[in-house]
């Protein structure tokens, strides 16, 4: 069985995901309100994840990176999943205006 909190959308945009002197550049593939699933292009076992990450993700239709912090959730392969712990409520509604644009662009959430 799979919880999931609120619509997911795939997406595609660059992130950076670390803390301190961790930092990685991934990319988004799948968005929703609440979290985000990463490509991080490596096996996510192979190298320990801090308890909580700085996100910085570079949407295409804004000039500056959003940032918000995030838990990991899990990992499959190079695909890591990571729920939101905090970010701005300007951040948010930038999320939000996201995923309603990807709506628009034909994705179907059914």
């Amino acid at each position: 069985m799979q919880f999931r909190a609120g619509l997911r959308a795939p997406t595609n945009f660059p992130v950076t995901a670390g803390s301190g002197r961790f930092r990685t550049e991934c990319r988004a593939v799948e968005l929703s309100p609440s979290g985000i699933v990463l490509d991080r292009g490596y096996k996510v076992e192979s190298r320990p994840i801090p308890l909580v990450l700085r996100i910085e993700m570079r949407l295409p239709e804004r000039l500056r990176p959003l940032v918000a912090w995030a838990r990991p959730i899990w990992a499959r392969g190079q695909w890591q999943a990571l729920k939101f712990v905090g970010a701005s409520d300007a951040d948010r509604l930038s999320l939000a205006e996201h995923l309603d644009l990807q709506r628009m662009r034909g994705w179907d959430p059914k």
